[in-house]
């Protein structure tokens, strides 16, 4: 068995770590719009499956709705969205419920894209995007009614360092939502440290946190009423067919990039969008929703 350590004294929020994320986010966008998201949704995340759910696009939009019905946003309401990608969460939680969404990214390619698509909507008013690390924002304390990472907070090098800020930024009273992946074990077989290492390094992710851990910051934090949900079910059928697409264009790909059509880490992207899957179909990964309050 390979055994997972994390030790965050080897580790800081620095320039070099934003840097190499904000690099594939940027190298990456096109394939997110070309493969998954689209101009209704302007999504980078799984979505939400139920019964009901009849698209892609359709599950995009209910995990928007989720967030924002469990958060009780209402008109009015200052919101965070941390790590806020081009906007599209923010976009429509400003266009359905009347809120004042921030939303935050270190990778500048996004501000632009989303502060377009935020007035092509209709929601500039609504909506604002700056370029902020979400570990040390340098926005005022006790700004916000309700904060949000979709899929974001993965990219903390310690998750603990963005629950902190997040609880300085958060009124008294605010809601806390952050639905990602977690490791759902401490040691990993040899495959497994295979698909977890594949996943890290094809999405430019630091680590991942486990879900005992994220809970036990969440506490020590000073968070009241933390609850855990576990998603898998809900975002299953978005796994699947990131996998199976994977599949399909990986040596595609993986032939542009030897030619230097497209970046490498568009090629180990794919690899990563594999890896998930395997993960969360072998209980080595686990979508979480975590929710807390001030």
């Amino acid at each position: 068995m390979a055994t997972v350590f994390i030790n965050w004294n080897n580790f800081t929020m620095n320039k070099e770590v934003n840097d190499k994320i904000e690099k594939y986010f940027a190298d990456s966008t096109f394939f997110y719009r070309f493969l998954w998201g689209n101009k209704k949704n302007l999504a980078m995340h799984f979505g939400f499956w139920d019964k009901n759910t009849k698209n892609l696009n359709d599950a995009l939009i209910n995990e928007n709705r989720y967030i924002a019905e469990n958060l009780d946003i209402k008109k009015g309401d200052c919101v965070l969205d941390a790590g806020c990608g081009v906007g599209g969460t923010a976009i429509w939680i400003a266009e359905n419920y009347g809120a004042n969404v921030t939303g935050i990214t270190i990778t500048r390619k996004h501000i632009k894209l989303a502060e377009k698509y935020a007035k092509s909507r209709g929601v500039s008013d609504l909506t604002k995007f700056k370029f902020a690390d979400f570990c040390e924002t340098g926005l005022p304390s006790g700004s916000f009614d309700a904060i949000y990472g979709v899929e974001s907070i993965c990219y903390a090098v310690d998750k603990a360092d963005f629950l902190k800020e997040a609880y300085r930024l958060l009124k008294k009273g605010g809601r806390l939502m952050v639905c990602d992946g977690f490791l759902s074990k401490d040691e990993l077989s040899v495959d497994e440290k295979k698909n977890y290492d594949n996943l890290c390094l094809g999405w430019a992710l630091p680590n991942l946190a486990s879900q005992s851990e994220f809970l036990d910051s969440l506490r020590k934090v000073g968070y009241s009423k933390p609850e855990f949900i576990q998603a898998n079910d809900k975002i299953h059928k978005s796994s699947e067919e990131m996998y199976k697409s994977s599949k399909l264009i990986h040596p595609v790909v993986a032939l542009l990039a030897r030619l230097h059509l497209t970046s490498k880490s568009n090629e180990l992207a794919e690899l990563a969008c594999q890896a998930q899957y395997h993960m969360f179909n072998k209980g080595v990964g686990v979508y979480g929703i975590f929710t807390a309050q001030k």
